[in-house]
């Protein structure tokens, strides 16, 4: 039936009110709206579950969906109870965390001596049976209907508006971002770290992103509907701003987005004036993009200082420079320098968006499609499909550009340096491997020191800058990209402090470290070994098996002998692997717990020894068993 003729033909009473054509509320501890479709009911939040006793009277025997904006438990438990008469559940993507596995998030929460004030501790305290999520600037069909995703944060860093076209207008359902004449519901949360308003900040973007959306109507979950949405939103940027009156200089960052946010290297290279790591872009003369790396962006997004899934949510940025200046509207290819999230974090987005090509060193590839396997810094969770593998030093040709790959360690293992030829110049991207100590930041300049900014869990050996000298001497750049300076051009000084350095590093461990070569040790990364899958995850109880890598600390040939400790009840059976001189070798070997385990990240250790010499657990993996997945 028709949602007009159903509301025609059946009078929804209390606690249903109807506000528009297809669009009733009803007051639980939040505001809950429902949404005929042609199809099907959409909810938007769930309260405390009021909804469930009235669901008859608004479903029209057609399914039941439910869209959460955000965390907040006054907003989302009530999903338990309209799971159980059959709603189907989606919540935001980015508060995922704290809506499936609140006991961990609990666990792991600083709750001494804590400066950190977001309001997750007002997350759910039981799992929400969700079963999908909402994915950042996705269009979906949910009961007829097309929804899209506006990312929203400022309550919470996760927090999502949903926009869907009703007949011939357009409305917004957007949590607690506005609500009335250019209100927003409380302040309390928008001190994410003590007494910021950092959450006010991202509340201003998000304000923009809803003027953008041209909608007719916003509904909040928390106070009245916004009728003329341009004027509100005006007005509450103009609200939100008065807050530099309490304190001082939070209105710098509120700010309308620049239409025009890249710049130009060269006639052919821009780069992003709103990243976090240095995203480039390189223009091809039939107008197609190929971005080198593409992370943060810095314009629209404010984190709190707590490194946190849910604190490093991408957004796009550089498309609107890329459309004013070129008419492009996409980014068709995207090529990494290492695998960093700061790097890497847009990638998925810019996947699901744009269906953006891959193209990473074959060294690191494997970081990107299957994350969970490493124990590495700054690992970005989401896996991110690579198509083209690139072998070191092989020339590859994106339309007509050379790009050739050398493997290079030092900042991370997991990296390589990029050298291409653009608009006749000859180009090296050093991603973070070689920065300068400098009066105005980590650029180059005469007389600057060379910052080797080395990361020992990040994998490297002695000599490894010194390699990197040598491909940079043998490409002879002419213009330097890096990952977190503005582009510079090479001197001969350049290359003189660039090899003192190099030299220095390995001068200084050799003096530090015992790395006598015919000593007993395991190189400047001290690492004696490494399990994959370093987050292991088991539906059910059963032997569990590691792959992973050892090293001989010994300059001669010796015997390893290995196996896995774990809890009491846990079993593994040793086994014996021959080594040559500090060779490296792959392994793999199991352990199998209780029957009856049950058990979130308990941690499993590698032991190792070497000719006879125990080095004892050089390595450790996490297991999950039986508990949901994440």
């Amino acid at each position: 039936m028709d949602p007009l003729q159903f509301e025609r033909s059946k009078a929804i009473t209390s606690p249903w009110e109807r506000l528009e054509d297809g669009v009733f509320r009803l007051q639980d501890s939040c505001l809950v709206y429902a949404v005929l479709g042609p199809t099907g009911t959409v909810l938007v939040n769930a309260g405390t579950g009021l909804a469930s006793d009235h669901l008859d009277e608004i479903s029209r025997g057609l399914d039941v969906t439910l869209l959460l904006t955000h965390h907040f438990r006054d907003h989302t438990d009530g999903a338990i109870r309209l799971k159980a008469k059959g709603v189907k559940v989606i919540g935001p993507y980015w508060d995922q965390e704290y809506l499936t596995d609140p006991d961990q998030h609990f666990r792991e929460r600083q709750n001494w001596n804590s400066y950190d004030n977001r309001w997750d501790r007002f997350s759910p305290i039981r799992p929400l049976p969700i079963d999908d999520w909402m994915m950042d600037l996705e269009t979906r069909d949910i009961g007829g209907l097309t929804w899209e995703v506006v990312p929203t944060p400022g309550q919470t860093n996760g927090a999502s508006s949903y926009i869907v076209n009703l007949g011939d207008r357009k409305l917004g359902f957007v949590g607690e971002v506005i609500c009335g004449n250019g209100k927003t519901t409380r302040l309390a949360p928008l001190q994410y770290d003590y007494n910021d308003f950092t959450g006010a900040k991202n509340l201003y973007h998000s304000a923009n992103a809803l003027r953008d959306a041209n909608t007719d109507r916003l509904f909040p979950s928390l106070g009245e509907p916004v009728d003329e949405p341009a004027s509100a939103i005006a007005t509450y940027k103009t609200n939100l701003r008065r807050l530099s009156e309490i304190q001082a200089g939070v209105e710098q960052e509120m700010c309308d987005p620049d239409d025009d946010d890249i710049e130009e290297v060269l006639p052919h290279l821009y780069r992003s004036k709103s990243a976090v790591a240095e995203t480039h872009f390189v223009i091809s003369e039939s107008g197609r993009v190929l971005a080198i790396d593409y992370g943060y962006n810095t314009s629209v997004y404010f984190s709190p200082s707590k490194q946190h899934l849910s604190n490093r949510r991408p957004f796009l940025h550089g498309l609107r420079g890329l459309k004013r200046r070129f008419g492009v509207d996409k980014i068709d290819t995207v090529l990494v320098s290492h695998f960093h999230d700061d790097h890497v974090n847009g990638i998925p987005l810019l996947q699901r968006v744009f269906n953006t090509e891959v193209w990473a060193g074959e060294e690191f590839s494997d970081l990107l499609e299957h994350p969970s396997v490493y124990d590495r810094p700054c690992l970005w969770h989401e896996p991110i499909t690579v198509s083209k593998h690139i072998s070191n030093r092989e020339t590859i040709y994106w339309e007509n550009i050379p790009i050739t790959l050398y493997p290079m360690s030092g900042h991370t293992r997991f990296a390589t340096l990029i050298c291409m030829k653009i608009d006749g110049t000859r180009v090296a991207h050093t991603g973070d491997q070689i920065f300068f100590s400098s009066d105005d930041g980590m650029g180059y300049k005469p007389g600057a020191q060379l910052f080797t900014n080395h990361v020992y869990k990040n994998g490297l050996d002695v000599g490894c800058y010194l390699k990197t000298l040598d491909d940079l001497q043998h490409f002879q750049p002419e213009l330097v990209l890096t990952g977190h300076t503005q582009p510079y051009r090479t001197c001969p000084e350049w290359y003189e402090e660039v090899a003192r350095g190099a030299q220095a590093f390995d001068d200084v461990h050799d003096v530090l470290m015992l790395l006598d070569e015919n000593g007993v040790h395991f190189g400047a990364e001290s690492q004696g070994g490494k399990l994959k899958p370093y987050r292991a995850h088991a539906p059910m109880a059963g032997p569990i098996e590691f792959h992973g890598w050892i090293l001989n600390p010994f300059p001669s040939t010796q015997t390893a002998r290995i196996s896995l400790v774990g809890p009491p009840g846990w079993h593994s059976d040793p086994q014996e692997i021959i080594l040559g001189p500090r060779e490296k070798k792959s392994i793999k070997v199991g352990i199998t717990p209780p029957s009856d385990e049950r058990c979130r990240r308990l941690p499993v250790s590698l032991d190792l020894t070497v000719g006879g010499r125990p080095f004892g657990q050089v390595a450790e993996a996490l297991v999950t068993i039986g508990l949901p997945k994440f």
